[in-house]
């Protein structure tokens, strides 16, 4: 620990005394760790985060997927279609079999946006924004509480329970964006597609359900779907519809392969029950050859926008660290130029008696310091420089795509590895020519020179 002090004593002063070369040096691995950062943000926020809900690892993303490659025919069975390929959603009917037949889930949650965006009038102003129908256990089963009033209950959504269903509760940012933040929203109303709604209550600020990067703005009952939208509904019981998407959480104890059998053991009973008398001949046999697939859902459902931004990501990552990898390079020759300079000082050292690995361990402390100066001021440009990035990427959305970008330990952990990683890849050269340089031959070397410059001058 004394020559890890020692080190870095040393190091800090050595910079010190070179503040052109130890502000390029640290600037340049702040925007090159910087970037690897902020796309790194944007993958952890969109692929690897866990939702900001309750007990996140036991919920499953459960999804009828149906066969679009294999050739259907008239006399199709469902064993006959080996390929299934596309998850596509629930009808209601098959939603609530589901919810009935089912033994591996403490509680089955559904939800949909119903249509991508809606006019939601304001006090008379006239907006589009997200509505998301969802099922009356959708708040509590996912631990969210309100920041005012309260949220959806099962009561909400049972349209035999004597409610009217045209209750809304409004999420943290169009509650300050709409309404400024005031505490009197609740109790007031708002119009969704010409239809009124009461606002119960505000979910809070980080909030953002299982849609991940599309947080609902505003959330109905399920049941009140048909409300604002009939042209699309005649009735929540269309069996033709397939608009429901279903997250179960499962029991203690219980896994996903576990809940797979049992619920395979009644899928196709399933689809023959809701199958609908509106999709006759090859469209009915395409409904009764679907599968059906689980997987976890600990890190939110967004198919479509993971399939839009995943592969760019990725590809954007590889990018900026060939970028580092350059810095990296340019840094080394830096650093070996800086030790050229200071042999004299290196060998007088060794004279001394130091050994040539305390040389360079002193050389690595000294790139180790530039990398983790590079990577603070990293982590202050991945913050801002993610959220530009966002906006970038989804200018010309016709949704608002929202990413928690809080850096995380996950974050964290990488910068801190890529700053180490950096300092070693930068500092391995210059340190291996002080350590390795003959001390006398140096000495000598300055000597001669010290004495014919002295001869010169002392010429007439």
């Amino acid at each position: 620990m004394r020559h890890l002090w020692d080190n870095l004593s040393y190091a800090l002063r050595v910079l010190r005394k070179s503040p052109g070369f130890t502000a390029v040096a640290v600037l340049s691995l702040g925007l090159g760790i910087g970037a690897n950062t902020a796309i790194f943000t944007l993958i952890n926020a969109l692929l690897l985060r866990d939702v900001s809900v309750r007990e996140p690892e036991r919920l499953v993303e459960v999804a009828p997927v149906r066969c679009e490659n294999a050739r259907i025919t008239a006399d199709v069975s469902r064993a006959s279609c080996s390929q299934f390929d596309r998850k596509i959603s629930f009808s209601y009917p098959m939603y609530r079999e589901l919810e009935r037949q089912q033994r591996v889930f403490s509680a089955v949650i559904a939800w949909s946006s119903g249509f991508d965006l809606a006019r939601v009038e304001v006090n008379g102003a006239l907006f589009q924004n997200e509505v998301f129908a969802v099922s009356g256990n959708y708040h509590s089963e996912l631990g969210a509480t309100p920041l005012l009033g309260r949220l959806l209950t099962p009561e909400d959504a049972d349209p035999h329970s004597g409610s009217t269903l045209r209750v809304a509760v409004l999420s943290y940012e169009f509650w300050q964006r709409r309404f400024g933040g005031a505490p009197d929203a609740i109790g007031k109303q708002i119009r969704i597609e010409g239809t009124p709604f009461t606002i119960i209550g505000v979910t809070r600020k980080w909030f953002t359900g299982l849609s991940t990067g599309e947080p609902p703005e505003i959330t109905i009952p399920i049941t009140a779907q048909p409300l604002v939208d009939p042209l699309t509904f005649k009735s929540i019981d269309d069996g033709a519809l397939l608009w429901v998407m279903v997250t179960g959480r499962l029991k203690h104890g219980v896994t996903i392969d576990q809940a797979h059998t049992q619920l395979e053991s009644f899928w196709p009973d399933l689809l023959a029950a809701t199958a609908s008398t509106a999709a006759p001949g090859l469209r009915r046999q395409r409904f009764l050859s679907m599968g059906l697939d689980l997987s976890a859902a600990r890190t939110g459902v967004a198919p479509e926008l993971r399939a839009q931004f995943t592969r760019p990501l990725y590809l954007l990552l590889g990018i900026v660290g060939l970028i580092l990898l350059v810095a990296c390079v340019n840094l080394a020759n830096l650093m070996l130029a800086r030790a050229a300079a200071r042999a004299q000082e290196m060998s007088v050292r060794v004279a001394l008696g130091a050994s040539r690995s305390q040389l360079a361990g002193r050389v690595l402390t000294e790139s180790l310091t530039l990398s983790l100066g590079g990577a603070f001021l990293g982590i202050g440009f991945a913050y801002w420089g993610s959220g530009v990035l966002v906006t970038l990427m989804t200018e010309g959305a016709l949704t608002r795509v929202t990413l928690d970008l809080r850096p995380d330990l996950r974050v964290l952990a990488l910068t801190m590895a890529a700053a180490i990683l950096t300092g070693v890849l930068f500092g391995m050269a210059p340190a291996w020519r002080s350590a390795r340089q003959d001390p006398a031959g140096v000495l000598r070397h300055n000597t001669r020179s010290f004495a014919s410059g002295g001869n010169r001058l002392s010429q007439p």
